[in-house]
């Protein structure tokens, strides 16, 4: 089983910042039921308060908030940006967004341990934000 939905991944966004970046991620999680709106407003606070700690490896983000804060069921969306934004982070540029909604904190961690292992393969970002379509990027994500 994947790790995404094929209808949560959306290529060559425009953003011109992280804020609009994080509000496109959670749009995507939004748009196919995973979430209420009030989770991508949940995450941008959670940016607000806590600084650039979404940007978790480099040109990658992961926003995420707390179960209660709108999840209606365990998601995860993936975009890439036509232009890359700055989060205020060593990572920066930002170019791969992974907005995480979960209902549980053990599910929190166990989709945090598989989208680390697939981040651990070699040159895997620069390959999903090269991709032209969701099945390329369905196609590195269940084969890695």
């Amino acid at each position: 089983m994947s790790i995404i939905n094929e209808k949560c991944i959306a290529l060559r966004l425009d953003a011109s910042d992280a804020q609009e970046g994080i509000v496109k991620a959670g749009q995507v999680l939004f748009h196919e039921g995973y979430i209420r709106k009030e989770y991508i407003d949940a995450m941008l606070k959670n940016f607000e308060k806590n600084g650039p700690y979404f940007a978790i490896a480099p040109g990658f983000a992961m926003p995420h908030a707390r179960p209660e804060d709108g999840v209606i069921q365990s998601g995860i969306s993936l975009i890439t940006l036509e232009k890359p934004v700055s989060f205020g982070s060593s990572n920066d540029p930002v170019k791969l967004i992974m907005a995480l909604a979960t209902s549980s904190d053990n599910e929190h961690l166990e989709f945090m341990t598989k989208i680390a292992g697939l981040l651990g393969k070699e040159h895997v970002i620069e390959r999903l934000y090269q991709c032209v379509t969701a099945d390329e990027v369905m196609s590195i994500i269940n084969n890695n």
